[in-house]
């Protein structure tokens, strides 16, 4: 995992969670967004309180998480485009899911690519 832009991390609240800097655009110096393994969804946190009790991951929860880890990389090596469809609002910029049907990312307002392109937006 080494190879990878992104860093598995575990904190003791949170479990095992994945820092991408990628995911960090538009937010303020004092926010940092993770993705959680457990619920497989990002979410912002005020940075000074989460980043003073992140670890590194151990090698058991790693071994444990290597399924979601796995569909983390597919969902993120698999954007053809960097927002979402529907609502144009950009993937860094929001807390997203991973669909765990398509494996692919699941914006804030429910577009993965489940939805048939007949619904989505059309452009401006």
């Amino acid at each position: 995992m080494s190879a990878d832009p992104f860093q598995v991390q575990f904190h003791p609240k949170l479990g095992v969670v994945i820092y991408d800097p990628v995911a960090q655009m538009g937010l303020a110096k004092e926010q940092m967004r993770l993705f959680k393994l457990g619920s497989m969804s990002a979410t912002t946190f005020l940075r000074s309180i989460v980043s003073k009790d992140i670890v590194q991951c151990p090698d058991a929860q790693g071994t444990e998480n290597a399924a979601g880890v796995d569909s983390y990389r597919i969902a993120r090596g698999g954007r053809r485009k960097p927002y979402c469809e529907h609502c144009r609002r950009h993937f860094g910029s929001v807390d997203f899911a991973v669909c765990s049907d398509c494996i692919t990312i699941r914006c804030t307002c429910g577009t993965c690519s489940c939805v048939k392109s007949s619904r989505r937006r059309k452009a401006a």
